[in-house]
């Protein structure tokens, strides 16, 4: 049976009163262990419009099912926040370009076409397990993911990079354009506050994390420095500064982005997706994390500041074709917020290797079942280890690390 209820009602959102579905087909669209945070279904509709047949190939996203998930991901707030950013926020998106006079076939559509949502189905407005969102699928445009594991090679670093510059940029440009507008429609989106069992639950992952490294005899030479880092991270806040503030996507890695590729297997777009947990901050923390959690070691080791600077005049490249003045973004100051920020962002980049380095196969709880020992990561698992071992030598090449 269709785990969603009255899924023609949330298309008529989009497709108007005269869509009538007559069938639909629908199977999970992710294994166990490659998405936590929703229940993702791919549904085919079979449906009559005007008179007309016509078939659609759409994701509907669903909260969780588990308790301890469920408020892992605080789903009540994160839910809402990601259906008001695609209702809201992403639409602005493209208008902006286009007033900006940027030729359509230049115009950055970096996330997923909204199809219809709701929060909950005996409330619109009110959150329960029936909370909606439904996207087009990627997959039937031929968009595909990487691997999680392996990582992403040089060329699809830099193609992410310079959309994640765009994506920064472009609320930017909304902010200095339509203030206004931004600060009563976007910045209400762009607020968040981690409720108890959110944090409780992120603690306990940085925790294990911790410990890992202790049981590991290479990184021995780091546990001091490691120990003030964290401890640093916990206490220190960087308050940021106009007018860099922007929406940071907050889990940018392998596995929230699709990529497009041509006959020759060129690759020619992709779409940023799971936006659940966006926060209005500086850029490089979005940076910071995506540089490490998804780059293969050897672009990390090689390319870590080319692609630094890739992000910066990607940045300042979005803002120009925006008519927005761009001396008000100077490198040394962007430079200065990644120093700040790079040690607080230790936390999360070693707490998510237990999801994104966990051995496929080795997650069989669905989001129905799952509870706190669900991320696998550990330190038996050569992959996870080596990964953990890698982000310090990282970290204390480029002095991110507390001494």
């Amino acid at each position: 049976m269709l785990p969603v209820k009255n899924l023609d009602a949330l298309l008529m959102q989009t497709y108007g009163l005269d869509f009538q579905i007559h069938n639909v087909e629908w199977k999970h669209l992710t294994d166990p262990g490659e998405n936590f945070g929703s229940q993702i279904l791919a549904i085919t509709v079979n449906a009559e419009q005007n008179s007309k047949k016509r078939t659609l190939n759409i994701v509907v996203k669903l909260p969780p099912r588990s308790q301890y998930l469920l408020d892992l991901f605080d789903s009540p707030a994160t839910f809402k926040k990601e259906l008001e950013f695609y209702s809201t926020v992403a639409p602005e998106f493209l208008k902006l370009q286009n007033e900006s006079g940027i030729p359509e076939e230049a115009i950055s559509v970096i996330t997923p076409q909204f199809l219809g949502g709701r929060l909950g189905l005996r409330d619109p407005q009110c959150f329960d397990e029936q909370a909606a969102i439904i996207l087009e699928n990627l997959k039937d445009e031929n968009y595909t993911t990487q691997d999680r594991i392996l990582g992403l090679d040089k060329v699809h670093m830099d193609f992410a990079i310079i959309h994640l510059a765009k994506l920064h940029a472009i609320t930017i440009g909304l902010k200095l354009k339509k203030s206004d507008f931004f600060e009563n429609a976007i910045l209400p989106v762009l607020q968040y506050a981690v409720n108890e069992d959110a944090q409780n639950g992120v603690t306990g992952m940085i925790q294990k994390a911790h410990n890992d490294y202790k049981s590991m005899k290479e990184a021995e030479p780091y546990l001091d420095m490691i120990e003030k880092t964290l401890e640093y991270a916990s206490r220190v806040t960087v308050t940021p500064k106009e007018p860099w503030t922007t929406l940071v996507h907050n889990d940018f890695w392998v596995n929230n982005m699709m990529f497009k590729y041509d006959e020759s297997n060129k690759l020619i777009n992709m779409k940023i997706v799971d936006f659940q947990l966006t926060v209005y901050n500086y850029g490089v923390h979005d940076l910071i994390f995506f540089l490490i959690s998804s780059a293969r070691k050897d672009v990390l080791d090689k390319h870590l500041d080319d692609m630094i600077d890739l992000y910066y005049d990607s940045f300042i490249e979005c803002l120009e074709s925006l008519n927005v003045n761009t001396n008000i973004f100077p490198k040394n100051e962007f430079i200065e917020q990644l120093h700040q920020c790079a040690p607080i962002k230790f936390q999360q980049c070693i707490m998510m290797v237990q999801v994104i380095q966990a051995a496929r196969g080795s997650v069989t709880e669905t989001t129905n079942t799952a509870d706190k020992d669900v991320f696998k990561g550990g330190i038996n698992d050569e992959n996870y280890k080596q990964k953990m071992l890698h982000i310090l030598s990282v970290f204390e090449r480029k002095g991110w690390l507390v001494k």
